[in-house]
């Protein structure tokens, strides 16, 4: 039998802020960070990197990096965004961070409302709708986007405002929330 490593659970508890001096706390959010903590941040950005270059296997990845969402991918997204030459893989940075955002990357999205390329447009619309429909955001979070979105010249993106604010009426039972147009 080869030797395995074996991970030290009591330091990865205090790393990800799962062991205090009040005890111990789990839950899922602590379990991926703990994941991510585990694979390290160079196999983080390594997995953004094979999913940008859509090589056999990206979608496994993007579904590990959804599952997980680490800052550390988040940054590389982020990276590759205002950095690559390649539209295309600037284009599927924005893409995979849609899934793996969190509320940290609302401050990105007017950099991407804001891109010459309509296809990055309409997928920084789409990081505000993907927070707000999985519950990692909230509406007042997104009230000023949302405004920009709906006075945005991409009609594409218009229409996404349009589709969010009409989710977040049906989802509070409420009249429609306001956006200044």
């Amino acid at each position: 039998m080869e030797p395995r490593a074996v991970i030290d659970w009591e330091h990865l508890a205090h790393v990800v802020g799962a062991l205090g001096d009040s005890g111990e706390s789990g839950g899922s959010d602590l379990a991926r960070h703990a994941l991510a903590e585990i694979l390290g941040p160079e196999e983080v950005t390594a997995a953004v990197d094979f999913y940008v270059s859509s090589g056999r296997g990206a979608e496994l990845a993007r579904w590990v990096l959804w599952l997980l969402r680490p800052w550390q991918a988040m940054l590389r997204c982020r990276e590759i965004f205002q950095t690559s030459s390649d539209i295309d893989a600037r284009r599927s940075a924005i893409e995979l961070l849609r899934v793996v955002a969190d509320k940290r990357t609302l401050t990105w999205v007017p950099d991407f409302l804001s891109d010459p390329d309509a296809a990055i447009q309409q997928m920084g619309a789409g990081v505000v709708d993907q927070l707000l429909w999985s519950n990692l955001v909230e509406a007042e979070d997104c009230h000023e986007l949302l405004g920009e979105m709906a006075r945005h010249p991409n009609e594409t993106v218009r229409e996404r405002a349009d589709f969010i604010r009409a989710f977040l009426s049906s989802r509070e039972g409420n009249a429609e929330p306001s956006v200044e147009d």
